[in-house]
């Protein structure tokens, strides 16, 4: 049966001597091919779930959707609000400096009323203050001259620089402001080009690197800090992306909390690089998506993150027959759970009313996962299976305070990350790693401290500097 395998190319001979080999080869021929087309349909249909991935259905960027999902995209229908800020809500206004630099009084010439002159300077009433900031960029310059001494005995000693004085050119100000730009995503070239613009000071590439891999000892005790204080917080979240070093693949991981969050590339995407992030065994709740590495994690003091079980649902939904039905029931189920969590004037802290008014909707959940373990498809199968053997914890945000039922905080926290990767194509060395995940750790904590990162920077840096203890990076918890 040279042709069995394979109709397109078989001769009418072949299938004569099949036929006359009797009923028993006419059926082997049957169910080869049937196995084979089955085959074909699953590969058909698993190279259609490829071309349609897109940000939607997966976990895929936005930024490296298609032009046609791009355009599905922009069709999203239109709420009908305007732009901008709507009725009822409260504008954000500058706030005035306590204490300004400098302070000018003007006194009208002239009343409005009858023109009159108005000779008398004694004020009506309070002023009313009108407020400039200006940025004054100037480099100071200290020169240190180390004076010789000659000893009656003939020696010459030359005066030690002091302590705090800084062995090369550049103090912690400037220091601070090549790590702040760095963490801002700043190439090492456009520093240059930017402290020459502002400052008109003159560095090279080779001195912005040096003067970053200092800022990264001085950064070492506040990362460990960081580290210590992540295995206590109530909640966290963990993400990853890719993160090459020298051509070569690596991971850059992220866990964070509502006031700290911390950066880490290990070379493998594997559970020890998860433990070395998250610890042994985490007291916390840690909010993840279905990634195999966070298996270890228990159930219960874990959060599926439920934007990406929506995006699964997404892509299931978009198959043929039975599972995309199945698919498609479960997102208007999750849809439901969605709605009301974010229903206008819930009580973030009512877990009850919570539980009770999603119950419906999860039960509903539950039942069609159980459905679909019994279907024919064995993708959805195991699909379905997967969710149910870590059921509880796709729910952990209705029992646990504080647990946000996605983890897209995490997510914006590695989007810097992402965007620093995209510029720089990654590090070249383990030096560089360091710099990368302690400026990163830096700036997010700086930001969900509420504290300026330079002004951070230029203190520890100053620390190191003196030989002091690097100031703590967290604010004692309120």
């Amino acid at each position: 049966m040279a042709g069995a395998g394979n109709l397109a190319g078989v001769r009418r001979e072949e299938i004569d001597a099949v036929y006359r080999a009797g009923a028993d080869a006419v059926a082997g021929l049957f169910f080869a091919q049937a196995e084979r087309i089955v085959a074909l349909e699953a590969e058909v249909e698993e190279l259609k779930r490829l071309i349609g991935r897109n940000s939607n259905n997966s976990s895929m960027a936005p930024s490296r959707d298609s032009p046609r999902a791009r355009e599905q995209r922009g069709k999203k229908r239109s709420s009908g609000k305007k732009q901008g800020g709507q009725p009822g809500h409260q504008g954000r206004h500058r706030q005035m400096v306590a204490d300004p630099d400098h302070v000018v009084e003007h006194w009208p010439g002239a009343c409005q009323g009858c023109g009159g002159e108005l000779a008398e300077r004694e004020a009506a009433g309070d002023p009313v203050a009108h407020q400039v900031s200006e940025v004054i960029v100037r480099v100071e310059v200290t020169e240190h001259r180390r004076m010789r001494v000659r000893c009656q005995c003939g020696t010459c000693t030359l005066a030690e620089l002091p302590a705090g004085v800084p062995a090369g050119a550049f103090g912690p100000g400037v220091q601070a402001a090549a790590a702040s730009l760095c963490a801002a995503r700043v190439g090492r070239r456009e520093t240059v080009r930017v402290f020459s613009d502002l400052f008109g000071l003159t560095v090279s590439p080779a001195t912005v690197q040096a003067l970053l891999a200092q800022s990264a000892v001085a950064l070492e005790d506040p990362y460990l800090e960081i580290l210590k204080a992540l295995d206590s917080e109530p909640v966290r979240g963990a993400d990853e992306t890719s993160w090459p070093q020298a051509g070569q693949g690596q991971w850059l991981s992220v866990s964070q909390s509502d006031r700290m969050a911390l950066f880490q590339i290990a070379k493998h995407r594997d559970r020890d690089a998860a433990k070395a992030l998250l610890g042994e065994t985490p007291e916390g709740v840690i909010v993840t998506d279905r990634y195999a590495v966070y298996l270890y994690l228990d159930d219960t003091l874990r959060q599926l993150c439920l934007a990406h079980v929506a995006r699964d649902l997404v892509a299931l939904g978009e198959r043929d027959g039975a599972p995309g039905r199945l698919g498609r029931q479960l997102s208007r189920e999750l849809g439901s759970v969605f709605g009301v969590l974010h229903q206008p004037g819930r009580d973030p802290a009512d877990l009850a009313g919570l539980r009770e008014d999603t119950a419906p909707h999860r039960q509903a959940f539950h039942d069609l996962l159980a459905k679909g373990t019994r279907g024919r498809d064995p993708k959805t199968r195991r699909f379905c299976q997967g969710l149910l053997d870590h059921e509880s914890a796709l729910w952990t945000f209705t029992r646990v305070p504080g647990v946000p039922a996605t983890n897209n905080a995490s997510e914006r926290a590695l989007r810097h990350a992402v965007h620093w990767r995209r510029t720089s194509y990654g590090t070249q060395t383990d030096t560089g790693n360091r710099i990368v995940e302690r400026l990163l750790t830096t700036r997010e904590t700086c930001r969900l401290q509420g504290r300026r990162l330079h002004d951070y920077l230029t203190t520890a840096i100053t620390a190191n500097l003196h030989g002091h203890p690097i100031p703590p990076i967290l604010a004692a918890p309120s």
